[in-house]
C-alpha cells in the first residue's frame, strides 16, 4: 500500500517539477527573439542595384541577454498536388544575406534578406518556375507559395539553444515599403507615386 501511495505522490510531482522547470528553461534561460510579421520590398525609388533590393524580414533580440551564434536558413515552400512521391509540397533552399552571426545583442536587430536571385537556375526550373522571377513576383503570381525562415540561437550566459520558426510569408503579408528604425517590427507602405496629369 506504501508503494503505490508513494508512486501516486512522486509521478505527479515528477512531471509536475519537469514542467516548471522546462518553463523556466525557456522563458528565463534561451534566448528570444521576435520576428516582424510582413516580408517588406524595397520601393522602385529606393533600389540600389545590389543585394539590397531584396525583400526583407526583421529579426529583434527581445530576450534578457545577448543571442550568440546565431544561424539563419530559409525556404521556399511551394505547395501542389501530391506527386508520385507522395509529397504535397516542393521546397527550395532560399539564400539569405544572413548565415551567420556571431552575436545579437541585447535589444539589437537586424535584417535578413531573401535573395532568390541566387538560387541555381536549374533548381527552379526543377519546380517549374522561371529562373528569372522575383521573390514579390513569384509570391504574387503562385497565392500558395510562402518563405519560412529558420533561425538557431544559442543565449550568451547559460549556452542554451533554441530554435525559432518564422510566420509564413505569402502575397498577403509582403508590402512595398520600409521598416521603422530601430527595434519596431512595423512597417510603413511607400507612397503612391503620384497620378499622371
Amino acid at each position: 500500500m506504501e508503494i503505490i501511495l508513494s508512486t501516486l505522490i512522486s509521478v505527479p510531482t515528477g512531471m509536475l517539477t519537469s514542467f516548471l522547470f522546462w518553463w523556466w528553461f525557456s522563458r528565463r534561460l534561451a534566448p528570444r527573439i521576435a520576428w516582424s510579421d510582413l516580408m517588406v520590398a524595397p520601393a522602385d525609388a529606393d533600389l540600389t542595384g545590389t543585394d539590397f533590393d531584396m525583400p526583407r524580414v526583421k529579426i529583434v533580440n527581445v530576450g534578457r541577454r545577448n543571442a550568440i551564434d546565431l544561424q539563419v536558413w530559409a525556404q521556399l515552400r511551394l505547395p501542389h498536388e501530391v506527386d508520385g512521391a507522395g509529397s504535397p509540397m516542393s521546397l527550395v533552399e532560399l539564400p539569405t544575406s544572413i548565415t551567420w552571426l556571431p552575436r545579437l545583442q541585447r535589444d539589437g536587430y537586424r535584417y535578413v534578406r531573401l535573395c532568390l536571385g541566387k538560387v541555381p537556375p536549374e533548381e527552379l526550373e526543377r519546380v517549374g518556375l522561371d529562373p528569372s522571377v522575383e521573390l514579390p513576383t513569384l509570391l504574387r503570381e503562385h497565392e500558395d507559395a510562402a518563405v519560412r525562415v529558420f533561425l538557431f540561437a544559442y543565449d550568451g550566459f547559460s549556452g542554451a539553444r533554441k530554435i525559432f520558426v518564422s510566420p509564413d510569408y505569402c502575397a498577403d503579408t509582403l508590402i512595398t515599403g520600409a521598416f521603422e528604425p530601430g527595434t519596431a517590427l512595423n512597417a510603413h507602405p511607400a507612397p503612391a507615386p503620384p497620378a499622371a496629369d
